[in-house]
């Protein structure tokens, strides 16, 4: 069975690669290994995958964009049922290609993502949003198979909802009116400063040790509160070392004056007014709850205060290379509204349709290399590369140049 099951998929991807990728080379490794499972054919399944199993599964693990073909078919050892852990990581990060899945799937969608609903009317309708989201989820990942797309779909945690239900409950960065900060600095002193530095073609905060909690904002649109957190939390790891996590339920509850409105949303200029003027607690002072309540500000416990903060020019890739490298990781607000944003699951995005004219999500910029920008999201570790996305670079995909900011502690 479990022989049959490999043979099956190299059949699949032979399929594929005949007819859509056309990779003499490639087709010709599969033919070969084919070849030599026919001669060498095993009568019965054993626990202990036999070569020409290893030599399949290094041929897919080699062949980029295929290694995720796996992910579509059960090849679990035979007579092994299908654990609880299996079907979570099979509706978490399986790689959908038909979407004829059956009807079992919706409610190991729903069990995974702890998905309750008000009324079956309620539940009819998060099931039609889930199968349309199902076809197009489908259609996209067959186009990453044969290497039309370079990032993939998955049905997460909002492959019930609609591109509209999805906007209103969680893209909530608006603009706020420009109050004068004493600690907006116009002349990007520390940018400046950094000139006279060189840095390298590739950098990742993540690799500096650099790996914040990842965090997920819920139905509270505190994207803007989470960004200037993470952005002031950095500058703490980079002086000090790690500090602990800072809060950002302080921000939604306490920068109402600053011009914004809890968890319907509020802008990064208001939250890093309110960060200069008052400093923040940490996380486990001032824990995360996912929605507005009563301000609860100590100033004897404050852990950090932004000194100074500035706005990098709009679309100057060099300047937000050379901060990133040299000051920190970057507050951004990002075009976070198509569906395959939404739905993102690994690989380097590049959605046509994701314009840099309207930013409604704040992010915070960890890395880059000369293709992409790495940001980490405040969705939970089940969204996209484990909590990150990697955007494609050049130009300005999804506006991420638009609004970069540092912070100075």
């Amino acid at each position: 069975m479990y022989i049959t099951s490999i043979l099956i998929i190299l059949l699949n991807i032979q399929y594929h690669i005949t007819n859509s990728i056309n990779i003499t080379e490639s087709t010709n490794k599969i033919k070969s290994i084919l070849q030599d499972y026919k001669t060498n054919r095993c009568t019965r399944c054993t626990s202990k995958a036999d070569t020409f199993v290893k030599k399949s599964l290094k041929f897919v693990k080699e062949n980029e964009g295929l290694g995720d073909f796996l992910k579509s078919f059960n090849v679990s050892q035979c007579g092994m049922k299908e654990s609880a852990n299996y079907v979570a990581s099979h509706v978490l990060d399986g790689l959908i290609i038909h979407d004829g899945l059956p009807d079992w799937h919706w409610g190991e969608y729903k069990s995974v993502h702890n998905k309750v609903y008000s009324s079956l009317q309620h539940e009819f309708d998060a099931l039609s949003k889930w199968r349309e989201n199902l076809r197009r989820v489908a259609q996209h990942n067959r186009d990453y198979l044969i290497g039309k797309q370079s990032y993939s779909l998955n049905l997460n945690r909002f492959g019930d909802l609609d591109v509209e239900e999805y906007f209103s409950k969680f893209l909530k960065l608006f603009p706020t009116f420009p109050l004068f900060d004493p600690a907006e600095d116009h002349h990007r002193t520390a940018y400046r400063r950094s000139l006279k530095h060189s840095i390298p073609k590739k950098f990742d905060w993540r690799s500096k040790g650099f790996r914040p909690r990842l965090e997920e904002q819920h139905d509270c649109g505190a994207c803007y509160a989470f960004a200037v957190a993470h952005a002031m939390q950095a500058q703490l790891y980079k002086k000090h070392g790690y500090w602990g996590e800072l809060s950002p339920q302080q921000i939604v509850d306490c920068s109402y004056k600053d011009g914004n409105a809890g968890c319907d949303g509020g802008s990064l200029r208001a939250a890093l007014r309110y960060a200069a003027r008052d400093g923040l607690l940490t996380e486990s002072q001032y824990p995360y709850v996912g929605k507005r309540g009563r301000c609860k500000y100590d100033m004897y416990r404050v852990r950090a205060r932004a000194r100074r903060w500035a706005t990098l020019p709009a679309g100057d890739e060099a300047a937000i290379e050379r901060t990133l490298a040299t000051i920190g990781p970057l507050a951004v607000a990002v075009n976070a509204a198509p569906f395959t944003f939404q739905l993102y699951r690994n690989g380097v995005y590049d959605d046509l349709f994701c314009t840099p004219w309207q930013m409604n999500h704040a992010m915070l910029l960890v890395g880059y290399t000369p293709e992409y920008w790495v940001l980490l999201n405040w969705w939970g570790k089940n969204w996209g590369e484990d909590g990150y996305i990697r955007i494609r670079r050049g130009l300005n995909r999804c506006g991420v140049t638009n609004m970069a900011t540092y912070v100075e502690l």
